[in-house]
């Protein structure tokens, strides 16, 4: 790569795309300095390129890539041969987009123009409101109609595209719902248990207070208040433990944080919840309790 002086740098893998000057504007990629690719970038033309502000900064980090130029080694399927030779100018730097996967937007990248260099593969792209089932065939009737030797295949919905992209991340996340569901109907289970436990050990104790004039409300708040008392406890220890492994889950989340504010609070109440159902048939167990039948209990 060349800064303000021409020096040769060992550089990680960038990706690299061929993509038309209208690629931009279809994907609502924003330009953030500089220009896109025109007409005038053809094959008699300089060659230039755009990139991305992750590319930037990893690059050119406090520096202007404007009027840098690099040189690219061969890339898949053709692309890159003719930057392989000559160096590219750089022009553009758009805004960083999830290209290649949901889970990082921020991969270098550097796009070639498409009427520079012509790939060996293409890829096509339409948006509207067409018939997905008779695109694959209208097109390669198209295209076969300028050339009929040219294959055309792997057509696909750009829903079809995503539901393949997330079918791992879909996968794992299934298997964590499945053990988060175990964990809170143990955790529902192990509640009522030592409620129940805490309620027959002061059957006398509940006994004594009903025959002394107390309310059989009140002795449902008192059971349902150390319940209550247990779960925040619990609820307090889990928050303390999910921040500490929170990171470890980033790498399954898109589009939210592993410590999203909302999400924890969200189960924090869900988990306070089932355990005050878990604590309300034990309470009424002793709010229902005979004040006659308690004194003689042992």
């Amino acid at each position: 790569m060349e800064g303000r002086q021409t020096q040769s740098k060992q550089t990680p893998l960038v990706e690299r795309s061929q993509v038309a000057p209208e690629y931009f504007h279809l994907l609502e990629i924003s330009l953030l300095r500089g220009r896109l690719f025109n007409q005038g970038d053809d094959e008699n033309a300089p060659l230039v390129a755009v990139i991305n502000q992750a590319m930037a900064e990893t690059y050119w980090r406090g520096e202007d890539p404007l009027g840098k130029r690099l040189k690219l080694g061969r890339g898949r399927a053709g692309v890159g041969q003719r930057a392989s030779k000559n160096w590219v100018t750089i022009v553009g730097v758009v805004a960083d987009a999830r290209t290649e996967s949901l889970a990082n937007a921020s991969v270098p990248q550097i796009y070639l123009s498409l009427y520079q260099e012509t790939p060996k593969e293409l890829a096509i792209f339409l948006r509207g409101d067409l018939n997905a089932s008779a695109i694959p065939e209208e097109v390669r009737a198209m295209v076969q109609s300028v050339d009929p030797e040219l294959p055309v295949y792997g057509a696909q919905t750009l829903d079809d595209a995503v539901t393949a992209s997330l079918e791992q991340r879909r996968f794992s996340m299934d298997i964590v719902a499945a053990f988060a569901v175990t964990a809170l109907l143990l955790a529902a289970l192990g509640i009522y248990g030592v409620i129940s436990y805490i309620v027959s050990e002061r059957t006398r104790d509940i006994g004594i207070r009903l025959a002394l004039g107390a309310q059989r409300g009140k002795i449902m708040a008192m059971v349902l208040r150390q319940g209550l008392g247990l779960a925040m406890a619990g609820a307090v220890l889990g928050l303390v433990g999910s921040l500490i492994v929170s990171h470890l889950m980033a790498g399954l989340l898109y589009g939210v944080s592993s410590t999203d504010l909302l999400t924890f609070a969200g189960v924090t109440l869900v988990l306070t919840a089932v355990a005050l159902a878990a604590c309300y048939i034990p309470a009424r167990r002793a709010m229902r309790v005979d004040p006659l039948v308690a004194l003689h209990y042992e």
